[in-house]
């Protein structure tokens, strides 16, 4: 009769979460390599590279899940755009200082247009 690996679910190739982090745990200590903990469970240390990856994998996953948290942000007033025009028709000279009114330049260029 064959004997059944210590963490294996019967009549599965796979094994339990809780197996595969306990070989988990055991690999990650500083004083042991995966080799010897492959060994000591007959797995490959391949095998168990693959879990701690994916083990790591898992942790990053549920520490990178951003909080939902509003922050002020204050934007700068906008400056009022100014500008200078200066229009001359014959002897008549208009300036314009300041925020730009179109609908009030159009009246003067055309009231002077109608009168040269």
């Amino acid at each position: 009769m064959e004997t059944k690996a210590v963490g294996r679910r019967l009549g599965s190739k796979n094994y339990s979460k809780a197996f595969r982090a306990m070989v988990v745990a055991q690999s990650n200590d500083p004083a042991r390599s995966i080799a010897d903990v492959a060994q000591e469970h007959g797995l490959n240390a391949n095998m168990i590279a693959r879990w701690r990856r994916a083990h790591e994998r898992a942790q990053s996953n549920t520490q990178a899940q951003p909080s939902e948290t509003f922050i002020p942000v204050h934007l700068p007033v906008p400056a009022q755009l100014t500008s200078s025009i200066v229009v001359e028709c014959g002897a008549v000279r208009v300036r314009f200082d300041g925020p730009l009114d179109l609908s009030a330049l159009r009246t003067v260029l055309a009231t002077l247009r109608s009168s040269s």
